[in-house]
């Protein structure tokens, strides 16, 4: 018997920002700072004590560790030897995971937990060693491998780097009893009010005229506390979260339609297609006319496809 079934579509994108490989001297310390994006750590020898958000965590050899946005942080290098780490700054507007992680107890994961025995991390220490270190002992000193990084190798870095997401999400429902950090709790006023705005938002999403400042107003409240209470229950600042609602319906629009991109623009409220178009590359680095598949852009008329698009 023949059947069929469907996927739900999956718009969500992630972003490797500040991703670096450190070998830190004993003594070595990082001050207190925090990110407005997720960062991923991995201890690859070592030791160290991570102080998030007033609490401290041994970090040692073999560990994984996430710090959600907004937390501030410092580490130091407690142990008698080198400390050696790799950091990946990130981001992903899949709401779910933000949620998933910035709701959660902070912990850090070891690698022998892992499911799946280490394949991921088998991967990236391949990566590491092909684009990192085989350069650093040619050249003698850290390269900037920005420019030289293939686009092979940075597809299987994003891949390496989901698989490792991954199985942190198996670890964080398979184990009980691993060490945390509390979260603060939300109150029922803050979820149902922020639900509230989550709806409002998602009904004018397209309307010119919605703003922070007209949200706040609907639900009475100052711009500041409408972002708080947003941010601090859906894990993403209302601004943010507009932004990924229209840029996933965007990614829709170009990819499984053969719209012009004027029209999408509108349909999407933007005053313009100019304005659309220079968003959108600042979303995502690259022009909706670049983005969206070449059989549509063949098929459409000559001036629906213009350079600034």
């Amino acid at each position: 018997m023949a059947y069929k079934v469907s996927f739900p579509d999956i718009m969500s994108t992630l972003q490797l920002i500040g991703f670096h490989f450190r070998v830190a001297e004993p003594g070595w310390a990082y001050p207190d700072h925090h990110h407005k994006i997720f960062e991923l750590l991995y201890c690859y020898d070592g030791t160290a004590v991570q102080y998030v958000d007033g609490y401290s965590v041994t970090f040692g050899k073999g560990d994984w560790f996430i710090i959600p946005p907004g937390l501030r942080h410092h580490v130091m290098n407690s142990g008698p030897d080198n400390y050696i780490y790799l950091s990946i700054h990130f981001d992903i507007d899949d709401l779910d995971f933000r949620q998933l992680f910035q709701t959660q107890p902070i912990q850090n994961w070891n690698i022998s937990q892992f499911p799946r025995s280490g394949l991921p991390l088998e991967n990236l220490d391949e990566f590491i060693k092909n684009n990192i270190l085989a350069t650093t002992a040619s050249t003698g000193f850290p390269p900037d491998i920005e420019n030289i990084i293939l686009i092979k190798e940075r597809l299987r870095l994003q891949s390496v780097i989901l698989m490792i997401l991954s199985e942190i999400i198996d670890i964080q429902f398979l184990n009980s009893d691993p060490p945390r950090i509390p979260r603060q709790e939300n109150s029922l006023y803050e979820v149902e009010t922020a639900h509230r705005i989550e709806q409002y938002i998602s009904d004018n999403l397209y309307s010119p005229t919605l703003s922070i400042n007209l949200i706040a107003k609907q639900f009475c409240l100052s711009r500041i506390q409408c972002h708080k209470l947003f941010t601090k229950v859906y894990k993403v600042s209302p601004r943010q979260y507009m932004t990924n609602k229209k840029l996933q319906q965007a990614k829709h629009l170009l990819l499984s339609t053969d719209l012009k991109i004027q029209m999408i623009s509108e349909q999407l409220g933007f005053a313009s297609q100019s304005h659309f178009s220079r968003q959108f590359k600042r979303w995502t680095g690259m022009s909706p006319l670049q983005y969206r598949p070449k059989s549509y852009t063949n098929a459409l008329s000559p001036d629906s496809s213009t350079s600034d698009t």
